[in-house]
C-alpha cells in the first residue's frame, strides 16, 4: 500500500471513529449511560466520572474560580510554575504559531493561570471559556485534556467530540502534568489546544517534552534555594548548638535535622517524621509558632521557630523543639535514660521557658527575633511570671551571648547608692569610697547584657544618666569627667504600669519611649493554666536532681486543686509550693495533704460567717498608729535610712513605705 492510500485509510478511520463518538455522546444524553466499545476506554471512563459528578454536557460551562484579586492570588501562589512556563513558551512560540495552537498552564486543581498564543486564537478560545480564572478540571468542564490529565495523573489528549461538554467540542487538546521532581507532588498542567480541524498528532509528545523541561527548570531553582537554605541553616545552627533542630523547606518538608532532634524523635516513636522530604507542615499552613506547634508529634514540644524569608513567600525555616515534660498521675513513671539525656542536651536559650500555650510560644518566637537586634528590650509582667528568665534567654540567643549577663535589681538601690552601683566611681569620689575606685554595672556588662529589673523604682536623677548611656554608649564614673565607651545590650523589666508613672512624672517619658522600642508583655500564670502540668514536671525534675530525695508523682486531686488556685505570685509561687511539698513529703505521690500550711482554700469552699460590726475604738486605733510609726522608725534606724531594706523588713513595698513616711511626717534619717 502506498503512502497516499495509507493516508486515505487513516482519514477514513478517523471519520468512522468520530461518527461512533457522536452517536455514543447522543446516546449518553438520552440514556444517561455510556456504551462500551464505541469510544476510547480512557474517554469512556472520564464520561462516566462526569455523569457521576453531575456535570451538564449540553449547558455546562467551566465556572469562573478566580478573577481580579482572586486570580492574582492564584497566580502569586503559582509564581514559580508561571516563571518556568514562560521560558518554555518563548521556545515554543514559533511552533504554536505554525500549528495555530495556544499553550495553557493550569494550577493543580485545573484553574487556568495563563494562556499564550496568537491574539486572534486566544480571542476565539475565550468564547469557549478557555481563559484565565476558569476551572478546567473534569468536575468543572467535563472531559478535557487538562482535567483528565489531573484525574489520571498522566498525559492525556482529547479530540473534538470526545469532550464531555458541547462548548469544548470545537477544540482538540493535549496535556501533561508537571510534577515536583523531589516528592512527585502535582504542581500544575501544561496543555496545547488547537481547533479540531487542524489537530497535530505530535502535540502530545510536544507537551510531554515541555512538561519535562518545566520540571527541570523548577528543580534547578529549587536546588539553588535549597543550597541557600542549608547555608543559612548552618549559620543559625551555631547559635542553637545544644538544641534539637529541624530544617523545613518552603513546602513544609524536612530538609535536615541535627542529632539532638533525631534522638528526640526516635525516643518519641516518631523517627519516620524526620525522613528527608517528609511533609511536617502541611501545604497552606503558615510558618507561625501556633501552626507549627499544632503539627508536632504529641511527645514533642515546640520552643521557637525561625523563618527564612518573609511571609507569605518564606523560603523555609527552623523548628527548635524539645521533649514534652510530663508528670505521672498516681504513681511515678521514670523517663527512659535516653530521653532524660536528650532533655539535658537540648536545653537551650528558650528551652528553660516551659509552656506549649500558644501565647507563650508566640512570646518566645518574638523574643527570639528581638535577640537578633541590639535595641533595648522592655519586659512587662507581674512579679514572678518569668521576666528574668526571658531576659537571660534573649541574652543567650543574641550576638553578645559570649559576653557577661549582669542583673541589677533597681528596687534595692537607694538614690545615693544607685549612681555608684550603675556608673562606678573614682578613688575618693565620696566618703567611704574605695581607694582604688570601682567600675559600675554598665562597665561590668561591657560586651554583654545589663538586665535592669524593677526599672520603675529607679530614681529620676539616675534615669537621666541611664538615658545618656542608651543614647551615646558612654558612661562617666562619679568623681570623673572622662567618658568611657561601652557596648551594652539593655534589657529592662517592671511590674509597674510605667505609662501611669510617666503621666504622674515618676518616670521620664523620653527614657520610657527609648526603652520600649522592643516590648514583651508576659501573661500571669492564671492565664496559662494549661502549662501547669509541664511546669510542675520541670520543677520536680530539678528538685530531684538538687535534693536527691527520689522521684515524686502527683495525685489527680492535687492537680485539680492547683488549677483552681489564682497564683498571685505566679510561677515563682508555684515553684516554692512544689519545692515545699517535695522536701516535706514522705510519700512517692504528692497529694492535697502535702500542701503548705496557709495555702489558699479553693473558691468552692464553705463561706466564713460574716463578722459582726465593731463599735469605734479610738484609743485602740491611736495605739495601732503609734505602733506602726514606731516600727517604721526602728526599721529605718536599723538599716541606716535605706528605704528598700526597711520596706523588706516591714514586709511592705517601697512605695507603701514612702506613703507611710509622708503620712507620719517622718524623715528617712
Amino acid at each position: 500500500m502506498d503512502i497516499r492510500s495509507l493516508g486515505r485509510t487513516l482519514l477514513e478511520s478517523e471519520k468512522i471513529y468520530r461518527r461512533q463518538v457522536e452517536r455514543a455522546w447522543s446516546s449518553m444524553l438520552d440514556t444517561g449511560e455510556v456504551a462500551d466499545g464505541r469510544v476510547r476506554d480512557v474517554i469512556r471512563q472520564s464520561w462516566m466520572r462526569c455523569l457521576h459528578h453531575g456535570v451538564a454536557p449540553v449547558a455546562g460551562r467551566p465556572p469562573l474560580v478566580g478573577n481580579g484579586a482572586r486570580l492574582e492570588t492564584l497566580r502569586q501562589a503559582n509564581e514559580e510554575l508561571l516563571l518556568a512556563s514562560q521560558n518554555t513558551w518563548q521556545l515554543l512560540a514559533d511552533v504554536l504559531a505554525d500549528t495555530n495552537s495556544v499553550m495553557i498552564v493550569s494550577d493543580p486543581q485545573g484553574a487556568i493561570l495563563d494562556i499564550c498564543g496568537t491574539p486572534k486564537l486566544i480571542e476565539k478560545a475565550e468564547r469557549s471559556c478557555i481563559k484565565t480564572g476558569h476551572d478546567w478540571s473534569e468536575l468543572g468542564a467535563g472531559t478535557n485534556a487538562v482535567g483528565t490529565a489531573i484525574a489520571l495523573k498522566r498525559p492525556a489528549e482529547v479530540h473534538s467530540v470526545e469532550h464531555f461538554c458541547a462548548i469544548a467540542q470545537l477544540w482538540s487538546c493535549s496535556a501533561a502534568p508537571i510534577r515536583d521532581m523531589l516528592d512527585g507532588d502535582l504542581l500544575g498542567v501544561i496543555d496545547v489546544t488547537t481547533v479540531a480541524e487542524t489537530f497535530n498528532s505530535q502535540s502530545l509528545a510536544l507537551v510531554v517534552t515541555a512538561a519535562n523541561q518545566i520540571e527541570q527548570t523548577m528543580q534547578s531553582r529549587e536546588l539553588g534555594r535549597c543550597v541557600q537554605l542549608l547555608h543559612w541553616y548552618h549559620g543559625s545552627a551555631n547559635r542553637w548548638s545544644r538544641e534539637a533542630l529541624i530544617l523545613l523547606d518552603r513546602k513544609g518538608r524536612v530538609v535536615t535535622a541535627n542529632d539532638h532532634a533525631r534522638v528526640l524523635f526516635e525516643n518519641s516513636g516518631a523517627a519516620h517524621a524526620l525522613e528527608r522530604g517528609r511533609v511536617l507542615l502541611p501545604a497552606g499552613a503558615r510558618f507561625s509558632p501556633e501552626s507549627c506547634a499544632r503539627h508536632m508529634p504529641p511527645q514533642v514540644r515546640l520552643i521557637a521557630v525561625e523563618a527564612y524569608g518573609q511571609q507569605p513567600g518564606w523560603e523555609g525555616g527552623l523548628l527548635i523543639v524539645e521533649p514534652v515534660r510530663r508528670i505521672s498521675v498516681g504513681t511515678f513513671e521514670r523517663q527512659r535514660p535516653q530521653l532524660r539525656e536528650a532533655t539535658l542536651e537540648t536545653r537551650a536559650p528558650f528551652g528553660e521557658i516551659v509552656g506549649a500555650n500558644p501565647q507563650i510560644v508566640e512570646l518566645k518566637n518574638r523574643a527570639l527575633r528581638m535577640a537578633r537586634a541590639s535595641a533595648p528590650v522592655l519586659i512587662l509582667g507581674e512579679t514572678g511570671c518569668g521576666k528574668e528568665l526571658f531576659a537571660r534567654a534573649i541574652h543567650q540567643a543574641s550576638a553578645v551571648r559570649d559576653g557577661p549577663f549582669v542583673a541589677v535589681n533597681c528596687g534595692t538601690l537607694t538614690r545615693e547608692l544607685a549612681a555608684s552601683e550603675l556608673f562606678g566611681y573614682e578613688p575618693g569620689a565620696f566618703t567611704g569610697a574605695s581607694a582604688k575606685g570601682r567600675a559600675g554595672k554598665f562597665e561590668e556588662a561591657h560586651g554583654g547584657t545589663l538586665f535592669l529589673d524593677e526599672i520603675g523604682e529607679l530614681p529620676l536623677d539616675i534615669q537621666v544618666g541611664l538615658l545618656r548611656v542608651l543614647q551615646d554608649n558612654v558612661v562617666v564614673r562619679l568623681g570623673s569627667n572622662r567618658e568611657r565607651q561601652i557596648k551594652v545590650r539593655i534589657i529592662a523589666a517592671t511590674n509597674r504600669p510605667l505609662e501611669d508613672d510617666v503621666r504622674a512624672s515618676r518616670f521620664r517619658n523620653d527614657l520610657y519611649y527609648r526603652l520600649k522600642v522592643l516590648a514583651l508583655k508576659l501573661p500571669p500564670l492564671r492565664e496559662r493554666l494549661g502549662d501547669l502540668e509541664a511546669l510542675i514536671a520541670g520543677f520536680l525534675g530539678e528538685l530531684e536532681a538538687a535534693y536527691g530525695l527520689g522521684a515524686r508523682g502527683v495525685d489527680p486531686t492535687l492537680l485539680e486543686r492547683l488549677r483552681a488556685y489564682a497564683w498571685p505570685g505566679n510561677v515563682r509561687e508555684l515553684r516554692a509550693t512544689i519545692e515545699s511539698m517535695y522536701v516535706l513529703s514522705d510519700g512517692e505521690v504528692l497529694g492535697i495533704a502535702d500542701l503548705p500550711e496557709g495555702f489558699a482554700a479553693p473558691a468552692s469552699g464553705p463561706a466564713l460567717p460574716e463578722p459582726k460590726p465593731l463599735a469605734p475604738q479610738p484609743a485602740a486605733d491611736a495605739t495601732l498608729s503609734g505602733l506602726e510609726r514606731e516600727a517604721i522608725v526602728a526599721a529605718l534606724a536599723a538599716h541606716g535610712g535605706n528605704l528598700s531594706k526597711a520596706a523588706r523588713r516591714l514586709g511592705i513595698s517601697r512605695s507603701t513605705l514612702y506613703r507611710r513616711l509622708k503620712h507620719y511626717a517622718l524623715d528617712r534619717a
